[in-house]
């Protein structure tokens, strides 16, 4: 018996749709790299995808949702519309888990759901700063952020990584965190 069959069908639908639904949130924060970006992008998510369900350590409970998610991979077309919802559904799919899992699963869920997005804002650099004034003000905001992730004791970004996380795609990361109960540092 999956671990999963204690969800309605409908809740069971939500949990397995968020993985792909929140790389996508990420990945159409930002229409800087245009087609290029968003292939990239999207092969990313699913390459994540595919290797997250194969994963065979980890949380029992969460390969059985990223096999959920493979499984359903006909409806991720249907999950991409109303992405603007997604905020409410992290929130939504954490009421239900908690009714129903122990918070360690929950917590493992929620990083996970992290990790894709981050995934995917890492997979392509929309832009590059290109006046000396924006290198510098990019340099200062990358040691203001590395600076805070150490103060969380969180591992902080290469400046390479930073500079692949575009502004729009932080916001993005942050506004997914928040909806999970999370905090994220770029």
């Amino acid at each position: 018996m999956s671990m999963l069959e204690v969800l309605t069908p409908q809740e069971r639908q939500l949990v397995a749709s968020l993985p792909y639904r929140a790389g996508l949130w990420v990945s159409v924060s930002d229409t800087e790299g245009g087609d290029k970006a968003e292939e990239k992008e999207l092969i990313a998510l699913n390459n994540i995808i595919l290797g997250f369900a194969e994963q065979v350590f980890g949380s029992e409970f969460l390969q059985y949702v990223m096999r959920e998610t493979v499984a359903q991979k006909d409806n991720w077309a249907l999950w991409s519309k109303d992405i603007d919802t997604l905020p409410d559904q992290c929130r939504k799919a954490l009421i239900i888990l908690r009714s129903h899992f122990d918070e360690k699963e929950v917590q493992t869920y929620t990083m996970r759901l992290i990790e894709i997005g981050e995934a995917v804002a890492l997979a392509f650099r929309e832009s590059q700063p290109e006046s000396p004034i924006e290198k510098l003000k990019t340099y200062v905001a990358y040691n203001i952020s590395k600076y805070k992730a150490t103060q969380k004791k969180q591992p902080a970004k290469t400046y390479d990584q930073y500079l692949s996380i575009s502004p729009s795609e932080r916001k993005a990361m942050m506004a997914l965190a928040g909806a999970l109960g999370l905090q994220y540092s770029v």
